[in-house]
């Protein structure tokens, strides 16, 4: 009787916050949202970026309302005690359960594609039931974003040119909708002597030529192509011989100018940032080709003619 009034109690209490606040679409962490609606088949997939030498990802499974009533910001996120949560990975990966008991750590230590589900199991003071139809989530583990400067060195040139269009690449199997890409172009000017030896300082050295911020990454539309790999230009200045003498432009792939002090020059793609975040630092992955160098020569001045003097014999 008392295991019945119980229920009927929980019941009633999680219709009416059902009602009153719809508090239910969250979890305790707010960076955390709903993976899919559709819990027995869904068609959405989380994707990983696999670090060296493997990636560790948390989830939650949102708590049956009747039994957690005050699963939600005013109740603290409590759970009932005693309720466990059944994870499990296939292929089979390691799991961790550091958390509240709703919560699990994922330890992904290859690329592929995974299959993760998960039942809410109840103590035996509520009769030891599991969930039937486990929630089910699609994980696709993938290799780190790769980018490149394709286009070549070009021949040098005589005189002023017209600004460079220059293309870059990105190669990371995610859809275009969520390809995204941190970087910055350094931009470097230099008189140089008929060695290339530089002459003098640098007479531009800009770090933010080009900026993607992790706060506002290259992305469609100016990111184009249907399918990985995605392209990207960018126009150089306009390529003038400066001061009379040789010049030469440099354009090198940097990391972006809010990528962690400490990080190596690479990119950061959104995929890889979120794939980040336990580990609290996103990390930059090494551009295969980071740079393009033009020169511009002044045109040679022609001196004066050297002959043997008509007086040479007088």
């Amino acid at each position: 009787m008392k295991k019945s009034n119980l229920f009927k109690s929980l019941l009633g209490v999680a219709a009416v916050m059902l009602l009153t606040s719809g508090v239910f679409g969250q979890v305790a962490n707010v960076n955390y949202t709903q993976y899919d609606a559709n819990l027995l088949a869904p068609t959405n997939i989380d994707y990983v970026t696999l670090k060296a030498p493997s990636t560790v990802m948390g989830y939650y499974a949102l708590p049956d309302p009747v039994y957690h009533p005050n699963y939600n910001a005013g109740g603290a996120w409590a759970l009932t005690p005693l309720f466990t949560w059944d994870w499990s990975v296939a292929p089979v990966m390691a799991t961790a359960k550091p958390g509240a008991a709703n919560y699990v750590e994922i330890t992904y230590t290859a690329t592929g594609n995974y299959v993760v589900n998960v039942a809410e199991h109840a103590p035996a003071a509520f009769g030891g039931c599991v969930d039937a139809t486990p929630t089910v989530m699609n994980v696709t583990v993938i290799n780190p974003p790769v980018a490149t400067v394709v286009t070549a060195d070009p021949a040098q040139a005589c005189g002023d040119q017209v600004a460079m269009a220059v293309a870059m690449t990105f190669t990371e199997a995610v859809p275009l909708a969520l390809a995204g890409y941190s970087f910055a172009i350094n931009e470097t000017v230099e008189n140089i002597d008929a060695a290339d030896a530089l002459i003098g300082p640098a007479l531009v050295n800009n770090n933010t030529f080009v900026n993607y911020p992790t706060t506002g990454k290259l992305k469609t539309p100016v990111l184009t192509g249907a399918a990985s790999p995605y392209g990207f230009s960018f126009n150089t200045s306009a390529l003038t011989v400066r001061g009379g003498m040789r010049t030469r432009y440099t354009y090198t792939a940097i990391k972006a100018s809010d990528a962690p002090g400490a990080a190596a020059n690479g990119v950061i793609s959104a995929i890889s940032q979120k794939s980040d975040f336990l580990a609290g630092t996103p990390a930059t992955y090494a551009f295969t080709d980071n740079q393009i160098v033009i020169i511009v020569n002044p045109a040679p001045a022609t001196g004066p003619i050297y002959y043997i003097p008509n007086n040479f014999n007088y």
